[in-house]
């Protein structure tokens, strides 16, 4: 698990490759250096500001879930399960419209 010790905004001097998504960060581009610890480990990384944004605010990311390419990973999961098209008549069960009193339509 990683433990984050430390974050900073830098501009980066040369060309980083960024812990969530893999891509480039550009030279001279705006990114989050971070400081942190991994299995009594020091380690430290470049973020997009974007994917530090992600990072931040999704909990899961937060416990287990943070490791290179993580965001790369969830986003490539997301694409997979929006791609699937299921009928409603293939379900396990069938979905039926019920008002809010519990009525079906």
């Amino acid at each position: 698990m990683i433990e984050v010790r430390g974050k900073r905004v830098v501009i980066t001097r040369k060309v980083h490759p960024c812990f969530g998504c893999e891509n480039e960060i550009g030279k001279g581009k705006q990114a989050v250096y971070v400081k942190a610890k991994e299995d009594e480990q020091h380690i430290n990384f470049h973020l997009h500001e974007e994917c530090n944004m992600i990072i931040a605010k999704d909990k899961w990311f937060s416990g287990s879930g943070l490791y290179r390419g993580c965001i790369k990973d969830a986003m490539k999961t997301s694409e997979n399960l929006k791609s699937i098209n299921i009928l409603p008549d293939e379900l396990p069960f069938p979905m039926q419209l019920i008002t809010e009193w519990g009525h079906k339509r």
